[in-house]
């Protein structure tokens, strides 16, 4: 993976099979998102669409009924349409507004796969032996990638 400014605009370089892989991904959220698929008490859910009124339930239920409809069909779109570019070509050069989707979707990718691996922000070292390592090295990968995209839209 390679992020690069030149002249204005942010070109993403992948690996073919980077590419593959980060499309996937989008497309797997974006899926789980838009069809509803997540209960209601799923930790990445919670995660994604949390609790606008906390400590009243029947409030949150309310909000929920106008919002959480929408916030889903954002959030799965702007997957699909990262997915859509990846599947395009693994060199995606970015135009006006389309980093902050980028961001959003990175950032939707990292918060769902972070709860599922209950990531803190004192993780020990990526150890190889554990079971779910190249899950964990997904994560620092899309970390990564989201820092190196901010860096760039930031120049």
């Amino acid at each position: 993976m390679r992020v690069s400014r030149r002249r204005g605009r942010v070109r993403l370089q992948f690996l073919p099979t980077e590419a593959l892989v980060l499309a996937a991904f989008f497309d797997e959220i974006a899926e789980s998102i838009e069809a509803d698929a997540l209960a209601g008490d799923d930790p990445v859910r919670m995660r994604l669409f949390p609790a606008a009124y906390p400590n009243d339930a029947d409030a949150d239920d309310e909000y929920r009924s106008f919002t959480e409809s929408g916030l889903r069909a954002e959030r799965s779109a702007r997957a699909q349409a990262c997915s859509e570019q990846l599947r395009r070509g693994a060199d995606v050069t970015l135009a006006d507004g389309e980093g902050e989707r980028w961001l959003q979707a990175l950032n939707d990718l990292r918060l769902a796969l972070g709860t599922r691996l209950d990531i803190t922000e004192d993780e020990p070292d990526l150890d190889p032996s554990e079971p779910d390592f190249h899950e964990r090295s997904a994560y620092y990968w899309l970390t990564a990638l989201q820092d190196s995209l901010v860096r760039a839209l930031m120049d």
